[in-house]
């Protein structure tokens, strides 16, 4: 910067002179001088000052601490406060560039070269730096690349649930992960081996994974749930892991895999183990309690677990547990409840409680929205069951219809075998027609049926259930609060097999089943770890709601050619939509499109025309 006189003539030949501030640039390859302030023609500064002048100002834009002056001059102090606050008043940057030489660019010919997703890997990035998870696998002697590779293939499991080779495509076709990230296009085996270095490492991942979290969101350990739910495959059965056995998805016709997960209150996962398809469930939980370190947690189970053999295993090791019990539900007792309460839908519940022995309490639970719900229910399947016997029964009249009397019994035990679960209600009897000379011929004449005074019992039991606990000191309505985060945990859970890419199998090597469903634990505990926070802040949308909208922000890549042999490749973020931006502030991460702008120079060889054939 520099000070300059400019003297200029009135109309009535007065000459006077204006002072202005200037500042050299270079456009085009020529220096210019452009103009920052008017200085006005009061400028009293003596020229022999300016430079010092300058200096000081100087030292002010750039937050140095001020220079000394030389003497005790109010005006030379005044002067430079004046006009470095100007300066920045205007918003002058001391550090910026000199404007470059201007371009033109070819606006016609300006082309969109593709576009990436970019919100939802820059958020899941974010979480992972938050937990130190890249960090993590440093620690385990993972290789850098695989490092990478591992937060690409998590991240891929979490917007693009699918097998590894969809995980590829992801990468390389749809995603701006790698970009982000810094990586080439990997192979596809490579992909292979880093889920081999994930499971490897799985107790170590999930161990330290959970002590950062308890770190971040500072929860107490005090409830455990435990859990299982398998996956299938198609194809040959070729390793240990695919074995046939009972499908929650009734699949099954496939071999299974089971995954069994322990998970704290807040429902992340404790502990991890991949076994065999036909596992059962109570067999499986003292190996997962083993994993609690002899800390002292209430366990909860659903009815498929708390088998008695559990039951008496828990006791034996001190263990506090609470389950539903298996036996068979009772009417709502006559008396008046023990406590009242409501649930956080503002359900009414009534509790009472039955008994207390062998250090074991039960509470009976009756919910006021259940009955409408379970009657219903029952209604339904007791009128389908009741209009096939009697269209059996009409048929007995019919040309063409069924007849014979051991047929006839047989459609009947096949009809309460498909609704089993109103069937013992029911007394049905099938008559036969009096001739005996033909038992193995001779027809049914009738067939009918009666309700069972047990009708009456199970309707009254609707909506009720029993939950047993050792907790003997705790209140019914502590009791069945607690039991009720079970079903919110179950909800959750759901997120990994519906969401996250769990179902179906595609490999049937152990090492890749097992190296596939542990990516699909740690998307899990990253989308649990968002949402979280999320609904911390009154944002209850599902994983998959979520996906969709960070989907929807791309980086697109744009060429803006200059002239047919050169131009510019910029790449640039789009801004985030309204639910997006509520997405970033709610959880505290930061998104800036232009701190990841990026701008290159291409040019093409010219081409040279070959030479003419020879005449």
């Amino acid at each position: 910067m520099f000070i300059r006189a400019l003297p200029y003539k009135l109309k009535n030949g007065t000459t006077k002179t204006s002072f202005v501030l200037l500042r050299s640039v270079r456009i085009k390859g020529v220096t210019r001088h452009k103009t920052l302030l008017n200085l006005g023609q009061d400028f009293c500064i003596p020229k022999e000052d300016w430079k010092e002048l300058i200096r000081h100002v100087e030292a002010r834009l750039k937050g140095l601490a001020p220079l000394p002056f030389k003497e005790e001059d109010k005006d030379f102090q005044n002067a430079v406060s004046h006009i470095a606050q100007r300066l920045l008043d205007q918003g002058f940057d001391i550090y910026a560039k000199n404007p470059k030489e201007s371009v033109k660019i070819l606006v016609d010919e300006v082309e969109h070269e593709e576009s990436r997703t970019v919100a939802g890997e820059r958020l899941i990035l974010e979480a992972m730096d938050e937990l130190g998870f890249p960090q993590l696998l440093r620690d385990l002697g993972i290789p850098e690349l695989h490092v990478k590779l591992a937060c690409a293939m998590v991240a891929a499991r979490m917007l693009a649930p699918g097998s590894e080779a969809s995980t590829h495509r992801w990468m390389t076709q749809t995603s701006s992960i790698l970009d982000l990230l810094g990586l080439d296009s990997p192979h596809l085996n490579t992909l292979y081996n880093c889920s081999d270095w994930l499971h490897k490492h799985h107790h170590e991942l999930i161990d330290g994974l959970y002590g950062t979290t308890r770190e971040l969101f500072d929860f107490e350990e005090t409830i455990v749930f435990y859990d299982l739910t398998n996956t299938f495959y198609h194809g040959q059965d070729k390793g240990e892991l695919l074995r046939w056995g009972r499908s929650k998805q009734k699949r099954n016709d496939c071999p299974l895999v089971t995954l069994a997960l322990v998970l704290d209150g807040s429902g992340f996962p404790r502990n991890v183990e991949i076994l065999p398809g036909n596992v059962a469930e109570p067999e499986t939980l003292r190996q997962a309690i083993q994993t609690l370190n002899g800390q002292s947690a209430t366990i909860i189970m659903d009815a498929g677990i708390a088998t008695e053999k559990t039951i008496d295993y828990l006791k034996e090791n001190h263990l506090d547990w609470i389950a539903v019990a298996r036996t068979k539900t009772p009417p709502v007792p006559a008396e008046n409840p023990h406590q009242e309460f409501t649930t956080t839908g503002n359900t009414n519940i009534r509790a009472w409680k039955l008994s207390e022995e062998d250090a074991e309490q039960h509470v009976y639970i009756h919910s006021a929205a259940k009955p409408y719900t379970g009657e219903q229910i029952l209604a339904t399947k007791c009128a389908k069951f009741e209009e096939k016997l009697a269209h059996l029964h009409a048929g007995l009249s019919k040309a063409g219809c069924l007849k014979n009397y051991e047929k006839v019994l047989g459609k009947v035990g096949r009809l309460k075998e498909e609704y089993k679960k109103v069937s013992h209600l029911y007394e049905v009897s099938v008559t036969p027609e009096e001739d005996t000379k033909k038992k193995k011929q001779r027809r049914a004449t009738s067939v009918t049926f009666t309700k069972r005074e047990v009708h009456e019992e199970r309707c009254q039991a609707t909506g009720g259930y029993v939950l047993r606990t050792s907790h003997t000191d705790w209140n019914v309505e502590k009791v069945a609060r607690t039991y009720w985060r079970l079903t919110e945990i179950e909800s959750t859970f759901r997120v990994m097999k519906s969401e996250l890419g769990l179902r179906p199998l595609y490999h049937s090597r152990d090492d890749r089943i097992e190296g596939h469903m542990m990516i699909t634990v740690l998307a899990y505990y990253f989308s649990h770890l968002l949402r979280t926070k999320l609904k911390k802040e009154g944002i209850h949308y599902s994983w998959k709601t979520l996906r969709e909208e960070l989907n929807q922000i791309k980086r697109v890549t744009t060429k803006l050619p200059m002239n047919p042999r050169r131009g510019f490749l910029v790449k640039v973020d789009q801004n985030l939509s309204t639910l997006s931006r509520q997405i970033f502030d709610a959880i505290g991460y930061t998104y800036n499109p232009n701190a990841t702008r990026e701008k290159q120079e291409y040019r093409r060889e010219k081409k040279v025309p070959p030479n003419p054939p020879d005449s």
